[in-house]
């Protein structure tokens, strides 16, 4: 056996017993998931973006206004089934997204309460134009790091559980 297959071998032995994370530790969730938002209020059906850094939800936005020196927006969310309703939110940033053979385009970025199977945070989404697309809810990485491992061969494998929990207070 080569000697230099040695010298690798503490060191991958190393980093097994320091770092050991194992795909057990994350739950196991398919491309497309149910997802409850803004607490229950609303369910869609989302597509699970390991591609995209951050959240994105399909919204009308009805005005940008300030409220005590701050940026807010009114915006409608409507999911596939024609659900309707109308929030006002603080813009924390704007987001400059990428876009392939175009300009880049300047979202506003809000807080909005994600729940998905028994899991509920409140993450960062961007707001887009997702009209044309079939699916009106993309959950990126900054819902996904840590908790899910996504098996792209699945679908629906969960359903949104914070509301029996009662783990969706806003």
């Amino acid at each position: 056996m080569p000697s230099h297959l040695f010298v690798g071998l503490p060191a991958l032995f190393f980093t097994l017993i320091a770092f050991p994370v194992t795909a057990t530790e994350l739950s196991v969730i398919g491309w497309l998931e149910y997802v409850d938002i803004n607490g229950g209020d609303m369910q869609y059906e989302a597509k699970i973006d390991t591609g995209a850094d951050v959240s994105s939800i399909n919204a009308d936005i009805i005005k940008e206004f300030t409220r005590n020196n701050l940026d807010w927006v009114q915006l409608a969310l409507v999911n596939k089934e024609g659900q309707r309703i109308i929030l006002e939110k603080q813009i924390l940033r704007y987001a400059k997204i990428k876009r392939k053979q175009a300009l880049p385009v300047k979202r506003p970025v809000i807080s909005l309460g994600v729940c998905l199977g028994d899991q509920y945070r409140k993450i960062e989404v961007n707001l887009a134009k997702r009209k044309n697309f079939k699916y009106k809810l993309l959950i990126g990485r900054n819902f996904l790091r840590g908790t899910y491992l996504v098996d792209s061969s699945n679908t629906y494998t969960t359903q949104p559980g914070c509301n029996r929990t009662g783990s969706h207070t806003e």
